[in-house]
């Protein structure tokens, strides 16, 4: 498990209560790992980091966090027509 969010820049120890919580299955290193076994991985952002952010898998390099730049620019958006 973990104590504290996944983005590195963070400090919000864990709390199961908010944020977002993912699991991931992790691929074998040699690509044939025996169906008796679960390769699983959990990952949790904060509230505050949820909102900016997001989990993504990237080939070779595992999960990530990105922006959640299409939410983003819509709220910038919206809120641009709003301020109107």
């Amino acid at each position: 498990m973990f104590a504290k969010c996944s983005n590195r820049d963070c400090e919000a120890p864990f709390d199961y209560r908010e944020g977002r919580l993912v699991r991931s299955c992790k691929p074998s290193l040699d690509g044939q790992s025996p169906a008796h076994q679960h390769r699983v991985e959990h990952f949790w952002l904060c509230g505050k980091c949820s909102d900016l952010y997001v989990f993504e898998y990237e080939r070779g390099a595992g999960m990530r966090i990105k922006l959640r730049v299409r939410e983003l620019r819509e709220r910038a958006a919206l809120s641009l027509v709003t301020a109107a």
